[in-house]
């Protein structure tokens, strides 16, 4: 049986300080489970790496082809790490991002490996996944955040 992905969007509430910008973007919904939740990306100040077209159109058209690329066609069978959730500010690793390996094979497309990763420690491993997807209906849903 395959799991089931959903996109939900993610309110990044701003404040006064400029390193604070408020944010729109997706968590990803595996089986009805938040993996912002799950991963904890809240307490890493994190955010989607598919910025929200409605709210963030500039920001969405610059960063979600190339992230619906890692995600999608550019998966290869092997694998390769993906941020799934970043840094709200600029998106680089070196400020932390949860990521996962991404592969695809056939009609299906895996997540597993997550991990905290900052570019300068070791990975930290979470508890999550396996998850496998019917290609198809996951291309679909990543296309959602498409802004072209």
């Amino acid at each position: 049986m395959m799991d089931q992905l959903e996109l939900a969007g993610l309110h990044r509430i701003g404040s006064g300080d400029p390193q604070k910008r408020e944010r729109y973007s997706f968590d990803f919904v595996v089986n009805g489970i938040s993996l912002f939740e799950a991963t904890q990306a809240l307490e890493y100040d994190l955010c989607g790496c598919l910025s929200d077209p409605q709210f963030e159109p500039e920001v969405a058209r610059r960063m979600n082809r190339t992230t619906i690329a890692q995600l999608t066609s550019g998966a290869p069978v092997r694998g390769h790490r993906v941020a799934l959730f970043v840094c709200p500010e600029c998106g680089d690793l070196a400020c932390g991002a949860i990521t996962a390996r991404v592969s695809h094979e056939e009609a299906r497309v895996q997540w597993s490996d997550f991990a905290y990763e900052n570019g300068h420690d070791a990975a930290s491993k979470l508890a999550l996944g396996p998850f496998a997807f019917e290609w198809a209906a996951y291309t679909g849903v990543i296309e959602r955040s498409r802004t072209d």
